[in-house]
């Protein structure tokens, strides 16, 4: 109910910012399948495997701004809650990641504001990952805004164990069992030292 109160009391206010995260989520979904069409068409390879969206949902929203002890207001989500529209860029080898980096740098309608590297930095529990906050530019029909969102660059291999990681967490209630922390950490060893391998190879192919 407490939600229910919440969201009505400012229901447009927060109607309008989903619009702009959802306008977001689409700039950049569109601009990722453009980018990866002119990788294709001019080197004949592109370093996007495939992209992923998705938006928190209300519940998820509040949940998150009362552990950070916000007010429950729309301007107080602007400033400080950054992933609400999110992308998920999947690649075929760790090299790729780096090189969609430099790229989104180098944009002029992306700002990109926190780089977080999980890759060179894992987290214990062994999730690798790239994250980018950043403000993207959206073109409305009389004015444009910048609208916060969260980039996350994986290898296939680091999506495979999040995705597999996050199934278990939500199975165990989030009390996965000590034993399988460490198995699921030497996985996380596995999946990088394919990464490895599969990066190894790539470059001596490349040089014949």
């Amino acid at each position: 109910m407490e939600i229910e109160e919440f969201f009505g009391e400012q229901f447009h206010q927060w109607r309008e910012h989903f619009r702009y995260y959802e306008m977001a989520i689409t700039e950049l979904e569109s601009d990722l399948g453009i980018i990866d069409l002119d990788w294709q068409t001019r080197l004949g390879y592109s370093p996007i495997e495939h992209v992923k969206t998705r938006m928190k949902t209300l519940p998820s929203i509040v949940r998150k701004m009362k552990r950070k002890d916000l007010p429950l207001e729309v301007s107080a989500l602007w400033e400080h809650v950054h992933d609400v529209a999110g992308i998920r860029i999947v690649t075929s080898f760790r090299d790729d990641i780096y090189e969609i980096l430099r790229h989104l740098e180098a944009r002029d309608d992306l700002d990109i504001i926190e780089i977080k590297d999980y890759i060179k930095h894992p987290k214990p529990s062994g999730y690798r990952s790239l994250h980018l906050i950043v403000k993207t530019k959206v073109y409305l029909a009389e004015r444009i805004i910048w609208v916060p969102a969260e980039i996350q660059i994986r290898t296939l291999a680091m999506d495979f164990w999040a995705a597999t990681e996050h199934k278990l967490q939500y199975k165990y209630q989030h009390a996965v069992p000590e034993s399988s922390k460490e198995e699921l950490i030497e996985a996380s060893l596995m999946a990088d030292a394919l990464d490895t391998q599969m990066g190894r190879i790539r470059q001596e192919i490349l040089k014949k």
